[in-house]
């Protein structure tokens, strides 16, 4: 590397030297003395000579004295009288927008637009909208000098006063819009609507204030449980995952682990964390390559589409200025694009391969319960009076034959108890015992219970009172803690579990186990063309892929027609949420931002801005909520199908959302930009463009809807929810678990256990790296200039979620194993979305080159609807290409088709892996 640096080092000097050389003219350009006339009659140096001394300026009653060259020893006079013959010329927007009107006339107006465009006068402030200026334009803005239009907020037809006019009714509001309706003086219009969002905000800083009240009188009741927290924090860190994740016994990882390489809890973890680094290494790539056309291109890059403009004459100068280098410098983004499509698509492909292969090697060297176990689907109902295990277990041994049958373990029935869940759950940790308990000590802990009840009572009537004690059992509840349990009625209780067991049915999958898996691979092809007879039921016999500790067998009975049913309930339930949140909060707030003239600086101020953010992180909140709710009820067999039906509905529901924000935004960026009279570059109205893609490339809108873009991708999405995130999920819950325990004697074993829980490890990280991924593809569409600002932001924030996620991992889940690559092959072609918008963006991006440098709106190979067209075809075809690619040549890699025999047997894995189908069947174990 040392050598590379040196034999870079002349290279980089050199170009050093090019870079910085002045262009043509720039000498001449940078000896001249521009002076100009401010307001207040001095003179003042504007720019002075950067290759010589600079001269030395004195002032001497008020005028000044500039030495050291010939041609800027002016006079007053002759200065006063150049200033004056510019007052009422018609004059173009200059390059230099500091280049202000002389103090005889300060203000600059606009000509009429029928006449020239982007031309201006100066002229008095009483002849504002007179001299051939716009008539609409007759109100002086003494703060930027310019003269400015009628702006009266959430008015739809606002009047301005005649030319010269200063008293109050300079501007006045004729009519206002939908929504609002006019004050008696017609200077205001006025939102009835906005007790709600005071009602709102009252709301909020109530429960603020109420749950500050409510930490406050629990921090200060006295500890009286210490040993029942100190207990269930030492159960807390052994149900961390350790070094021997599957035993009580072991130390947790170091912090300093590489969850990329090293296996912590299955392959599933470790693909995880990969699929987040290639992403993070995507981000770096694409960066580099921008930069590179920054520094060996042109600096342009990074502020085409983010020049500030307030008044019309700087508008002009911008919009002149950045249409021109936009369609300089083109080539650079179609470059761009084609080097990010061709390396996002090669890259996914390789990606892909390389973790098939990772996956194909680890299922081949490790031997998991998994290996051993054969499902079997199509089980007939059979009531649990009976030996159903026997029954079973008998039919699968007359159909795969004697030699095989001697080497089948058991079998494990899988049962119908949706309705006795609570009940067979609660027997479980009653009667087995909870994580680290005895029975008798959750006994002694039930009876100390019980003895301070009374007390307890007591003590939250008098210091928490009804309101307290109803949010502490309302946080303890979403723990899975309940402080009013205790024993009555226990007989009772197990013989209604007796009755339950007999009468539940057998669901339609069950599981048999072989003692080694050549075993279980005979079975299930001696079966495959007979099937197994079960009471008159054809069953089969497939292989397991998932680990016992992913199966939800409380859904085991749900079968497939009907989870196709709940997919679409669910579907609409994401649908309605969806809508409701647009309804009752984005309509109001997009509502009440079009009240807005976006004109002279008429826009709303940063606590509009945060509460742009606010809604975009709640409703992603409340889309996350959503989308958990409904995956649980689509009630999946496995934990990977949990995942995998969240991250579809999450992203679904997000790039929903994203396309209804970004086309209302994108609206409200257009009115922002007719607001201010917006020309385009070749002199018409912005208002007046009828096509929708000359509006769309136009170099108004590019900028505009590039600044409301990034705005929604950061912080918004990017780094606020994430940020949030291990607060609200983690430090938060444990810090409340720890204090509720602590200072209540009800909370024993068990309960004090749960308390302090720590949280699950999902893989639904997925969904969120695919849908910035998303935000980050779309920026290409407009203007340049927050191309690099995006990409850095999207860089710097999941490097952080990457960190996040690791500590999290390490310290702060309870123990999790991840075996299939079902997820993170969702994840793969979910990556074909981001690929192709970039695909969308190169041929949109290709026909506006094509239109050539001088061209003019519209002006490429397609136009209009023909464009989107080639758009969304672009969009359409990567999506089925890649998805052909990775069922085609990816996913056949991750079986191995000369596997080497596995000579290791159940029994020996069991002893190291106490999570087996057997043994974790919670029927079974009652059974």
């Amino acid at each position: 590397m040392t050598a590379i640096r040196l034999l870079l080092l002349p290279v980089l000097v050199i170009w050093s030297c090019w870079a910085v050389r002045p262009e043509a003219g720039d000498a001449e350009e940078d000896e001249k003395t521009v002076m100009s006339v401010h307001t207040s009659g001095h003179f003042q140096l504007q720019k002075t000579s950067s290759h010589r001394d600079k001269a030395r300026a004195a002032q001497h009653g008020g005028a000044a004295l500039l030495q050291g060259h010939a041609e800027e020893k002016l006079g007053l006079h002759a200065d006063l009288g150049v200033a004056a013959s510019r007052c009422d010329a018609d004059q173009k927007a200059p390059a230099n927008v500091s280049d202000a009107c002389p103090a005889a006339c300060p203000f600059a107006a606009e000509v009429d637009a029928s006449q020239e465009f982007c031309h201006f006068r100066c002229v008095k402030a009483k002849e504002c909208g007179t001299k051939g200026t716009q008539a609409n334009a007759s109100i002086p803005d003494e703060q930027h000098h310019f003269c400015r239009r009628c702006e009266v907020e959430a008015c739809l037809e606002c009047v301005a006063g005649k030319p010269g006019e200063e008293d109050e009714a300079v501007e006045t509001c004729r009519k206002c819009m939908l929504g609002y309706y006019l004050s008696k003086d017609g200077k205001k219009c006025v939102n009835p609507g906005e007790f709600i969002f005071l009602g709102l905000i009252a709301i909020g800083v109530l429960v603020v204030l109420v749950a500050l009240c409510w930490y406050s009188s629990l921090t200060r009741l006295p500890v009286v449980n210490e040993g029942a927290l100190q207990h269930a924090l030492e159960v807390q860190t052994r149900t961390m995952v350790l070094q021997d994740h599957h035993g009580d016994e072991g130390q947790p990882y170091p912090l300093s682990t590489n969850l990329c390489s090293v296996n912590i809890a299955g392959p599933g973890t470790t693909s995880l964390f990969r699929f987040q680094a290639a992403v993070i290494a995507w981000a770096v790539v694409l960066i580099a390559v921008w930069l590179g056309f920054v520094f060996f291109v042109s600096t342009d890059l990074l502020v085409v589409g983010n020049r500030p403009a307030v008044t019309p004459r700087e508008l002009c100068e911008v919009v002149a200025w950045g249409r021109k280098r936009q369609m300089e410098l083109i080539w650079t983004k179609v470059s761009w694009l084609a080097f990010a499509y061709a390396f996002s698509t090669v890259g996914a492909l390789g990606y892909g391969v390389w973790m098939a292969r990772f996956f194909r090697n680890f299922d081949s060297g490790n031997a998991t319960p998994s290996d051993y176990v054969a499902v079997l689907t199509g089980v007939p109902q059979i009531k649990g009076d009976e030996k159903v295990e026997d029954v079973i277990s008998e039919a699968v041994k007359t159909a795969i034959g004697d030699d095989i049958a001697k080497d089948l373990v058991a079998v494990s029935v899988g049962w119908n108890f949706e309705e006795h869940t609570a009940q067979v759950r609660h027997f479980l940790e009653e009667e087995v015992g909870s994580l680290e308990s005895s029975r008798a000590t959750q006994r002694a802990g039930a009876r100390l219970s019980v003895m301070h009840l009374a007390a307890t009572t007591s003590e939250e009537s008098s210091r928490f009172g009804k309101i307290f004690a109803g949010i502490t059992r309302l946080i303890l509840r979403t723990r899975h803690v309940h402080l009013d349990e205790h024993e009555e009625g226990e007989p009772a209780e197990v013989e209604n579990l007796k009755k339950a067991l007999r009468e539940m049915e057998t669901a339609d999958k069950s599981f048999v186990v072989f003692m080694t898996e050549s075993a279980r691979d005979a079975a299930i092809q001696a079966t495959k063309d007979s099937g197994i007879t079960i009471r008159g039921a054809t069953c089969k016999l497939k292989p397991e892929v998932y680990e016992p500790e992913a199966i939800f067998w409380q859904n085991l009975h749900v079968t497939s027609r009907q989870r196709l049913g709940k997919y679409a309930a669910n579907l609409v339930n994401i649908l309605m949420a969806c809508a409701a949140w647009t309804v009752i909060l984005y309509l109001p707030y997009a509502h009440y931002m079009a009240s807005f003239s976006y004109a002279n600086g008429d826009e709303p101020d940063i606590i509009s801005e945060g509460t742009f953010c606010g809604l975009v992180v709640g409703a992603q909140i409340g889309l996350f909520i959503a989308s958990s709710i409904a995956a649980d009820r689509c009630q999946p067999h496995y934990e990977d199908d949990k995942h995998k039906i969240y991250i579809i509905y999450y992203n679904g529901a997000l790039v929903l959302n994203l396309i209804m924000d970004i086309a209302l935004q994108s609206y409200l960026s257009y009115l922002q930009m007719v607001g201010v009279g917006a020309h385009v570059a070749d002199g018409r109205l912005l208002a007046s463009l009828t096509s929708w893609q000359e509006i769309f490339e136009s170099y108004p809108v590019q900028k505009s809807v590039g600044k409301l873009l990034f705005k929604y991708c950061f912080p918004c999405t990017f780094l606020v929810p994430f940020l949030a995130e291990p607060f609200g999920c983690q430090i938060l819950p444990l810090h409340l678990g720890n204090i509720l325990v602590s200072r209540n004697r009800k909370l024993q074993g068990e309960q004090a256990e749960r308390a302090v829980e720590l949280c699950e490890m999902e893989q639904g990280r997925y969904a969120d790296c695919i849908f910035n991924l998303v935000l980050v593809a779309c920026i290409p569409f407009i203007a340049p200039a927050y191309m690099l600002p995006t990409l850095l932001a999207f860089l710097v924030s999941h490097i952080y979620i990457y960190a996040y996620d690791h500590v999290k991992a390490l310290r702060y889940c309870r123990k999790f194993y991840f075996s299939s690559d079902e997820v993170h092959y969702l994840g793969q072609q979910l990556f074909c979305l981001p690929v192709a918008i970039l695909a969308a963006a190169l041929v949109m991006k290709a026909n506006q080159w094509s239109g050539g440098v001088n061209g003019g709106l519209g002006g490429g190979v397609l136009k209009g609807w023909v464009l989107g067209g080639a758009c969304v075809g672009a969009f359409t075809l990567h999506v089925i290409v890649h998805l052909s690619l990775l069922h085609c040549c990816v996913k056949p890699m991750t079986q191995y088709y000369d596997k080497e025999v596995n000579t290791t047997t159940f029994a020996e894995v069991a002893k190291h892996e106490p999570a087996t189908h057997i043994t974790t069947n919670p029927v079974q174990c009652l059974r």
